[in-house]
């Protein structure tokens, strides 16, 4: 009787473990379809979250940024990826993700020497893996910027600096461009953006960064010296300017000399001949006072008077 009764408290005992045990499991399962359902629907939600945000604090820019972000993600559907892709990533791998892909944007042609750093905050990161829309408008933005031209490439520009900073929204973006010789100095300008980068950005560099300026380019010493240069053109030219008018006066009193010396032959041959005509009326020419000579039997280089 005694043994019954065990065996009876056993298997009820072991029912209900059984019974609580596929409770638990149930239960388990179910939470677990349900906070996968949740994070599905939060996921979900959290799309496009930080631009409508935007877009409700700056109505005006609303049709233009949407544009933007359609572009943005044409970017990432080049490189194959989707908003969905973005969201599916762990942070890190987002993080890396988006560096290359900023990194590898590149500068227009006519910017070959220039150099650009990108900061993104902390909360700039988490809204952009959490609001691809944003990631895509991060996206598009630096590449319109560094698709503009640069005019001045043609007359000598050394190229420019630029910081885009991205905070939590487009609205706190910040960013600035200044030339590769602000201030007159190459090292000066490179100190400059040197401090305004910062550390652990993104660091865009055009093939030809290098090239341009020189280290120790001076602006106010090659002032100097395009100054000195064009005194000495200056000089040059006058010194030419002078010279071409004394010459174009030494022909001229040749060219009276000339005439005068015909004059006074072609008046002597006459003389001579016993021709005897009003000087006024002379037209002195050489051939003439030549032939005259020859016809009173005198050489070119006689003469009466002379």
């Amino acid at each position: 009787m005694t043994g019954t009764m065990n065996i009876s408290g056993n298997y009820q005992s072991y029912s209900y473990f059984q019974t609580s045990s596929r409770k638990e499991e149930v239960q388990s399962f179910a939470s677990a379809i349900s906070a996968k359902a949740e994070k599905a629907e939060e996921t979900k939600s959290q799309r496009g979250s930080v631009m409508e945000d935007y877009y409700t604090k700056k109505p005006e820019y609303k049709a233009v940024q949407q544009k933007r972000v359609e572009g943005g993600y044409s970017v990432l559907a080049m490189a194959g990826l989707s908003a969905e892709d973005l969201e599916s990533m762990s942070v890190s791998e987002f993080r890396s993700v988006m560096t290359k892909m900023i990194g590898s944007i590149p500068q227009h042609p006519s910017r070959p020497y220039d150099e650009e750093t990108v900061q993104i905050s902390e909360e700039g990161w988490e809204n952009m893996k959490k609001d691809p829309d944003y990631a895509a408008w991060v996206l598009v933005y630096l590449k319109e910027d560094r698709s503009v031209s640069n005019p001045f490439l043609a007359m000598g520009d050394k190229g420019c600096y630029t910081v885009q900073n991205f905070g939590a929204s487009p609205a706190e973006y910040r960013g600035h461009s200044f030339s590769k010789i602000y201030g007159g100095t190459a090292a000066g300008a490179r100190a400059m953006y040197n401090t305004e980068a910062g550390s652990g950005g993104i660091v865009t560099r055009a093939p030809q960064a290098d090239a341009q300026p020189p280290k120790d380019y001076n602006l106010w010493e090659e002032r100097r010296k395009a100054r000195k240069k064009r005194q000495e053109e200056w000089l040059e030219a006058d010194i030419q300017a002078k010279y071409q008018q004394r010459k174009r006066i030494n022909e001229m009193y040749e060219k009276r000399y000339y005439e005068n010396v015909a004059w006074q032959k072609t008046l002597n041959a006459r003389i001579l001949l016993g021709n005897n005509m009003d000087s006024a009326a002379m037209k002195p020419n050489m051939t003439d006072a030549t032939m005259v000579y020859k016809a009173a039997g005198l050489s070119a280089a006689s003469g009466f008077g002379l």
